[in-house]
């Protein structure tokens, strides 16, 4: 019988959609559409827009080549180019895709071909992150994004890969499964990290990782300093 295995390790902070204003439930909250061109379908319960388009609620701003908004269901679906950025205080949360679907109902959304996430803090450059996967999931009434397959994690001193990236906004908390593999780089060391599950908490800056954990910690030379 194999026994868990628990080790806390390092924090990779980041952020996954919480809290995005256009991609956010709550029809009290207006959205603004800008575009070249403009045409109304299927007897005016579908808005099409196309060329430049730009739809900005609160801090958020999506741009995208076209954007269809299905009025009864509140839905939204971009292709082309598509761009979500948003700005909070030294923060900026940019995600990038081909295509971008999103129920403002059901706080349901997706965004694929080749999505990206890049999180920028001015205040800490450390702790900027890009997230790359074939697939970004978004489960706002669940308070939880994911995003699967081939699922890399960067930052200036850190990395991640998985299948599965799943993050819960209010716990704060990354949890990478399918063959998680975590490196870091600090002032005396490298280390890898592997295991069943890897769970990032990133408020109090700690990782978990659990079953079959294997570690690899490689110590840095440094030069003695001239007498």
């Amino acid at each position: 019988m194999k026994m868990n295995k628990r080790i806390v390790i390092f924090a990779i902070a980041i952020v996954l959609l919480a809290g995005s204003a256009v991609l956010a439930p709550g029809e009290d909250k207006p959205i603004d559409i800008s575009s070249q061109q403009m045409e109304t379908l299927n007897k005016g319960k579908v808005a099409f827009f196309s060329g430049q388009v730009k739809v900005t609620q609160e801090q958020g701003i999506l741009y995208a080549d076209k954007v269809w908004h299905y009025l009864a269901e509140d839905r939204l679906e971009a292709s082309g180019n598509v761009h979500y950025q948003e700005k909070k205080d030294q923060e900026t949360t940019d995600i990038y895709g081909g295509r971008m679907v999103y129920n403002r109902q059901t706080g349901y959304g997706t965004v694929s071909k080749s999505p990206k996430i890049v999180r920028l803090d001015a205040a800490n450059p450390k702790n900027d992150t890009t997230i790359t996967g074939d697939l970004i999931e978004m489960f706002n009434n669940e308070k939880r994004a994911k995003v699967s397959g081939n699922v890399n994690i960067v930052q200036p001193a850190a990395k991640a890969k998985s299948e599965v990236a799943d993050y819960y906004y209010q716990e704060k908390k990354l949890v990478l499964t399918g063959n998680p593999w975590v490196w870091q780089q600090n002032e005396d060391n490298i280390s890898e990290y592997t295991g069943k599950v890897i769970t990032v908490f990133t408020e109090n800056e700690r990782v978990i990782i659990e079953e079959n954990v294997q570690a690899k910690i490689t110590s840095i030379k440094k030069e003695k300093a001239n007498n």
